[in-house]
């Protein structure tokens, strides 16, 4: 009887999660006697939601970089590739891209947990025309 609950919230769940989930991985491939890889898609504008703690402003960085951790909640039943690239389009029309962390949490009925490292260099920089004299 629970579980039939979780499971309905399950339903519910993605339609309150504003973000779009893009995930991008690599599969292999036999081409002849040789072992390859291709590149796929495993969701793309899937609805999902990112979770990220407060961020202390002596964890940032003057070099250039852009660390922090976050969890992704994500419906169940979506195998995430190890390594894969997962692209985030907030409610804002804004892009972050992130590498899974870790394996994800399928433990409950409703939706899984993804850890995520964001560790890009900071581009923004360069995309707003600052730091140019």
């Amino acid at each position: 009887m629970i579980q039939g609950a979780f499971n309905r919230l399950g339903n519910v769940l993605p339609t309150l999660w504003l973000d779009k989930i893009t995930i991008k991985g690599v599969r292999r491939i036999k081409n002849g006697p040789f072992t390859d890889t291709e590149d796929v898609t495993v969701v793309e504008n899937e609805p999902g939601k990112i979770s990220r703690k407060a961020l202390k402003p002596s964890q940032q960085s003057y070099f250039g970089t852009d660390n922090y951790d976050v969890v992704l909640y994500i419906r169940t039943g979506i195998k995430i590739p190890p390594g894969a690239d997962i692209y985030v389009t907030d409610v804002n029309g804004q892009i972050t891209k992130y590498k899974q962390a870790g394996r994800g949490y399928t433990g409950y009925v409703s939706h899984q947990e993804v850890a995520l490292i964001r560790d890009e260099k900071a581009k923004e920089v360069a995309d707003y025309g600052l730091g140019h004299d």
